[in-house]
């Protein structure tokens, strides 16, 4: 009896794991990710988000990233987003960023030689694993005319953050090929952004 008892804990419990919802919001910096997220919460409050993100391990550890990283700041950026996302899929959550904003990054970095190619195929295998753990994806691209915001984490430099655009493009439409996860692409305002997402999760 008690077996069964176990038996059937553990299937809701996975029942339960495979209605939840993990979605990560990716795309090039200053297209307004975290301000989306944000919104996003106050229209589905079911959803969480994480508190430590990979910004705070930029700022603790500090890390070098945009255009003078090294295979040190994105392979402790890329773990950490690899364990945040696998660790916590027993609830509705919206993730800033994933394994594929980190391997842009890395790719970029590898373009101007300043990391290895074995580094680059280590992190794809990666991306393409931890894609297991998420449902959806948010793809929030570099659109003309939003003003360019520098701090110590973004970048402003127009050839990098098109650069940024294009390799995002390029990946996305690698994975589209090969995975089945829904990409969902946001443009315009605020509010647009919400109105075209509630259309798409309704």
């Amino acid at each position: 009896m008690l077996i069964i008892l176990v038996i059937i804990s553990y299937i809701v419990i996975q029942l339960y794991k495979c209605n939840c919802m993990r979605i990560a919001v990716i795309g090039p910096q200053n297209t307004g990710k975290t301000t989306f997220i944000k919104d996003f919460l106050k229209d589905f409050d079911r959803y969480k988000t994480i508190d430590k993100t990979y910004r705070d391990i930029v700022r603790d550890e500090s890390l070098l990233i945009n255009q003078d990283t090294t295979e040190n700041s994105q392979q402790m950026i890329r773990d950490f987003m690899y364990e945040t996302i696998k660790n916590n899929q027993d609830m509705d959550v919206i993730f800033d960023r994933c394994i594929i904003d980190n391997y842009v990054y890395t790719y970029l970095a590898y373009e101007r030689g300043s990391i290895a190619k074995d580094f680059v195929i280590t992190t794809k295998t990666l991306l393409k694993e931890h894609l297991k753990y998420l449902d959806a994806l948010i793809f929030i691209p570099t659109a003309a005319g939003v003003q360019l915001v520098q701090d110590d984490q973004r970048d402003i430099d127009t050839d990098y953050i098109d650069d940024t655009n294009r390799v995002f493009l390029d990946t996305l439409f690698e994975i589209k090929d090969e995975f089945y996860i829904p990409i969902f692409v946001l443009t315009g305002n605020r509010e647009k952004r919400i109105k075209t997402i509630k259309r798409y999760l309704s």
